[in-house]
């Protein structure tokens, strides 16, 4: 034997060691996700252990996360969430309004606590109807609790709803009001040698000017400041409904707050109270005691007062709260998110799958009409465009359709709903934004600046001239700029046919202007103000339905199968040296090359629309200190 088959064999043996080391580990691995999933599909499918409501209990409405129209987390990762212990990222708003519904009939509850500190957002509308479900629960004679250490702007517009706010006694609550400050990247883009050219039409478009500018335009510093005293204004109206004086005691706190709070010696919550923001100061403890007078405490369980979770509640009360199946039924379709191509990821709108949902719903000849519930800032406009052709194609065959515009239907969304046989809107909606842009980036100093060039030859003056490397030439300007154009015209002249106004008089509210939901009413641009309840009997009218008897029902959404929940589960176990090594690279990447600012993530969310044309709001803004859910862009996906 020679020294280097001696040397070879304890090295394949150490390698057929390593080998069976990782097959082991792969294996074992692949066992466990197989138990998972089952574990987890039974809680899918299951909906869980049964859950009992005890006789005077209290019910606490917990939501967190952000409070959305509907919920897109995939059912795999929201059963692997619970399973982890982890509150979910999304609660949806009809779920605590059908808490506060079904407890108000419910005579095993005589109280609803809201306990807010796990929630993230809220827009108007969620405000709104939970606003109207929490007075409907009073009304009935019950009250609603909310004790809290701290609340945030979101927070408090929905503890303002309570009958009594307690605060504990080193708590704050923090009400700032509405604002708007992009960041604007027009001298990093110079400085790392990106040309962006924009093509738009339209005096208050305002989507690119983080692009292009280093600073808010004179117009849109005009048009965001008229629809952030809108939005202010129904934010303190909603916060008013039971504590009359909050609407002018928040504005006098903090015209005046560091006199205030040093009048306070720096007590923040002797101050709100004082103020009429709470009602009392008191710990947590004390709180629980004062509601176990009414049910009772449970020493055996966390020492509180009894109490069923919200979500067991809802859980337990299916069977008792479903409606007549044989009820003529409304389709709720939701657009929710920017309105991209294609499917889309979840927390987007994707163009093909609402047209598909809203197809499904004029072939189902169960389906009498359709609420189309939007909460967008708009997108693509062929992505837009899709839609509005399902919408059309529905009301052609006879099916009206009524859009109900949430916390924002703008651009895109209202592209969406500009054909619709009525149009809702709340007073505080941000809406309108009838405007269209194109933007293209070329990256050809940034290359030239590390010594890369691009030159060659094309069989047409156009072969090549959209590369990225190259500079955008006058004549591919020209092209572009004309078929944006020629998206506004059509733009205009389909919102003019569909709210029956003459294209002179749609020009004058749209060149992008954002407006509210009460300005768009008095332009014509919606028919009437009312939530999702008004919208669906308007819909249910224009069917010939009787207004107390239909079913408003969502798409049926599949539920996955065991098999792609063990792909999915297995694959995530598996691919977690990707996860921990090319993700954190290319995350790693993106912060060094545009350091201090959010530029990466307004980029990777920008929707994809294959003409380059978008018809998108850029109407973020910010409140309580938080980035509010009225017009804001998803993250990077």
């Amino acid at each position: 034997m020679s020294a280097e088959s001696s040397q070879k064999g304890p090295l394949r043996r150490f390698a057929a060691r390593i080998s069976a080391i990782f097959l082991f580990i792969y294996r074992t691995l692949f066992l466990i996700s197989i138990m998972l999933g089952m574990v987890l599909a039974w809680l899918i499918w299951s909906g869980g252990p049964s859950v009992q409501v005890e006789d005077n209990v209290g019910l606490v409405i917990a939501p967190t996360g952000a409070l959305v129209e509907k919920v897109e987390a995939d059912p795999f990762q929201q059963a692997l969430s619970q399973w982890a212990g982890e509150p979910p990222a999304q609660t949806a708003i009809s779920d605590v309004v059908d808490a506060f519904d079904r407890a108000r009939e419910d005579d095993r509850i005589p109280f609803v606590v809201l306990k807010l500190d796990e929630l993230g957002s809220a827009g108007i509308a969620a405000i709104d109807e939970i606003a109207r479900a929490a007075r409907r629960f009073r009304d009935a004679g019950k009250k609603v609790y909310v004790w809290a250490d701290s609340l945030t702007q979101p927070q408090y517009g929905l503890a303002a709803q309570a009958d009594e706010i307690a605060l504990d006694p080193f708590g704050a609550v923090w009400i700032e009001g509405y604002s708007v400050y992009p960041n604007y990247f027009a001298d990093l883009f110079g400085k790392i040698g990106v040309d962006i050219e924009v093509f738009r039409v339209g005096e208050f478009k305002s989507a690119v000017e983080p692009f292009i500018r280093n600073d808010m335009s004179d117009a849109a510093r005009r048009a965001n400041a008229a629809w952030l005293e809108v939005l202010w204004n129904g934010y303190l109206q909603r916060a008013s409904h039971v504590r009359e004086d909050v609407a002018s005691a928040v504005p006098e706190l903090l015209s005046a707050l560091p006199e205030r709070i040093e009048a306070a010696d720096g007590d923040i919550a002797a101050m709100v109270q004082d103020a009429g923001i709470v009602d009392r100061l008191e710990t947590l403890g004390a709180f629980r005691s004062r509601m176990g007078e009414t049910v009772g405490m449970d020493e055996d369980g966390h020492g509180s007062f009894r109490q069923i979770h919200f979500r067991h509640y809802l859980q337990a009360t299916r069977e008792r709260a479903g409606a007549d199946p044989a009820a003529p039924e409304v389709r709720l379709v939701t657009v929710q998110g920017m309105i991209v191509d294609g499917r889309g990821e979840p927390g987007t709108a994707g163009g093909d799958r609402i047209a598909e949902t809203l197809n499904a719903a004029r072939r189902d000849d169960k389906v009498r009409a359709v609420v189309l519930r939007i909460d967008s800032p708009g997108g693509s406009v062929l992505a837009s465009e899709r839609i509005r052709r399902a919408v059309v194609a529905l009301q052609d065959a006879g099916k009206p359709v009524v859009a109900s515009m949430a916390t924002q239907a703008a651009s895109g969304g209202y592209w969406i709903a500009m054909d619709a046989d009525a149009i809702y809107a709340y007073d505080a909606t941000i809406t309108g934004s009838i405007g269209v842009f194109g933007l293209w980036m070329s990256v050809s100093d940034a290359l030239e600046k590390v010594g890369i060039g691009s030159d060659g030859v094309g069989t047409t003056p156009v072969a090549g001239a959209l590369r990225p490397d190259r500079p955008l030439g006058e004549d591919m300007a020209r092209v572009l700029q004309s078929g944006v154009e020629h998206a506004y015209g059509r733009f205009i002249a389909g919102v003019a046919t569909g709210r029956e106004m003459p294209e002179a008089a749609v020009e004058r509210v749209a060149q992008g202007r954002v407006w509210s939901g009460q300005q768009a009413l008095e332009r014509g641009l919606v028919d009437a103000l009312g939530g999702l309840r008004e919208a669906a009997d308007r819909a249910a009218e224009l069917a010939g339905l009787e207004a107390d008897h239909y079913r408003l029902t969502p798409p049926s959404a599949p539920r996955p199968g065991v098999f792609s929940m063990l792909q999915h589960l297995s694959g995530g176990i598996l691919s977690l040296a990707d996860t921990f090594g090319a993700q954190a690279l290319l995350a790693g990447w993106a912060r060094d090359a545009l350091p201090g600012s959010d530029a990466a993530a307004l980029l990777a969310a920008w929707p994809a629309d294959p003409a380059g044309r978008y018809a998108l709001c850029e109407c973020r803004v910010t409140a309580g200190g938080l980035p509010a859910s009225q017009g804001a862009l998803p993250g990077p996906r």
